[in-house]
């Protein structure tokens, strides 16, 4: 665990006044869970778990060498709970809850850092070029995402969210890395 976990989380708890970042933990945990539950029924095993500032990293060697439709499931597994999470509260008429867990689909699809999407846009990519340029295309559609993302985000939203604006630097810049 690294202390930049716990100090993101206790920020954020203190400056949620609405109660909004509960289902926002519980929507990432679920969504993390789900990613383990695809894992042990791959026989895949967990090397790591990292608690750290950006999020929460899982590491294990082996899904590099499962066949490319298990780690798909793996890397999709998360995205599919959320969205199934989403559902399930829409139909509860749980808006709030639906909205975070859609959201947090959506968001880990997105092709950048070490995100669900860049690791299934790297699948794809590993598919359709040549492999020295798997890892540059990665880097450079990441980048443009972040960058994308960061616009719509300003543009769209009614204010500048410190902590959107720096989760999309943040996102920025790691996806940039080497391009």
């Amino acid at each position: 665990m690294d202390f930049s976990f716990f100090a993101v989380i206790a920020l954020y708890l203190l400056l949620d006044e609405s109660g909004f970042g509960l289902a926002v933990l519980t929507a990432c945990a679920m969504h993390e869970t789900a990613h383990f539950i695809a894992m042990a029924i791959f026989g895949v095993p967990v090397e790591q778990l990292t608690l750290y500032g950006a999020g929460i990293r899982i590491t294990s060697a082996g899904i590099e060498y499962e066949k490319p439709q298990r780690r798909a499931v793996i890397l999709s597994a998360g995205c599919f709970a959320n969205f199934t999470a989403a559902f399930v509260f829409w139909r509860l008429g749980n808006f709030g809850a639906s909205a975070v867990n859609l959201f947090t689909g959506i968001f880990n699809l997105l092709p950048i850092g070490e995100l669900d999407g860049a690791g299934l846009l790297k699948m794809l990519l590993i598919r359709l070029c040549k492999p020295e340029n798997v890892d540059r295309a990665a880097r450079i559609i990441g980048a443009v995402s972040a960058a994308l993302c960061m616009g719509a985000v300003l543009w769209l939203g009614r204010g500048v969210s410190f902590t959107l604006l720096t989760t999309a630097l943040y996102f920025i810049i790691v996806s940039s890395r080497r391009l």
